[in-house]
């Protein structure tokens, strides 16, 4: 029996250091971690996807902002136009590049990083936090660009902005706007009974043929930035 000779290494290939900042891993975004099922097992959210994705909170702010800063984590750019500018003033503040944050009282009218940069996904998310008012940002239309509309609570005024999303997120809901999700979403009681006695940190994903009841999943470092969860 012949035997095999030891494989051979492969070259090594030297490249000034000047050279490795155009070295980039083509690592597209697969989602991040929203938080755990009923048994515990993870529970991912495709936020900035290869077809542009819209999402609305209600009434979790903090919910919101743990969105946004994982897409960052992730290297995605995020554009916030808020009337809570401090709210999400430390989002910003906690990012590893600070640059791909932008926080205004006013969308940007052009939302976005002017090149790419080594390590760049390309991804952006768009935050419309403008509490109570029903008018919220166009449909995103390019790929990984999304939008997250968040409203403090569901009404009739603004039932169509959060009709129209590709996934929506609950908060715990005072029982009138069970009662209106129950009626716009068709659900079974058993669910709008979810609605009313969710903890601080449960959530509910609902989307076409979607109805997932979760846990949030916050780690040490998120707490010290955005304090405890709350239904804000």
């Amino acid at each position: 029996m012949s035997r095999r000779s030891p494989a051979r290494p492969a070259p090594a290939v030297r490249l000034p250091v000047a050279a490795l900042d155009g070295v980039v891993a083509p690592v597209a975004p697969a989602g991040i971690v929203l938080g755990s099922d009923p048994g515990g097992a993870p529970v991912t959210l495709a936020v900035l996807r290869p077809v542009p994705t819209r999402v609305v909170v209600l009434g979790a702010l903090h919910l919101a902002r743990q969105i946004a800063l994982r897409c960052v984590a992730q290297g995605a750019h995020l554009d916030v136009a808020t009337g809570r500018v401090a709210a999400w003033e430390v989002v910003g503040r906690a990012a590893a590049d600070p640059a791909r944050v932008r926080v205004g009282t006013e969308p940007d009218a052009d939302p976005g990083p002017a090149a790419r940069e080594p390590g760049d996904t390309g991804g952006l998310l768009v935050v419309h936090d403008r509490g109570a008012v029903a008018q919220g940002p166009g449909a995103p239309h390019r790929p990984w660009r999304s939008t997250m509309v968040v409203l403090p609570s569901l009404s009739p005024a603004v039932a169509d902005a959060a009709d129209d999303a590709d996934v929506v997120l609950l908060g715990r809901m005072p029982p009138q706007e069970a009662d209106l999700a129950t009626r716009l979403w068709r659900l079974t009681e058993p669910m709008a009974e979810t609605l009313r006695t969710l903890p601080d940190h449960g959530v509910v994903a609902l989307g076409r043929n979607l109805w997932r009841r979760l846990d949030l999943v916050t780690a040490d470092r998120e707490t010290a930035i955005l304090g405890p969860v709350r239904r804000a």
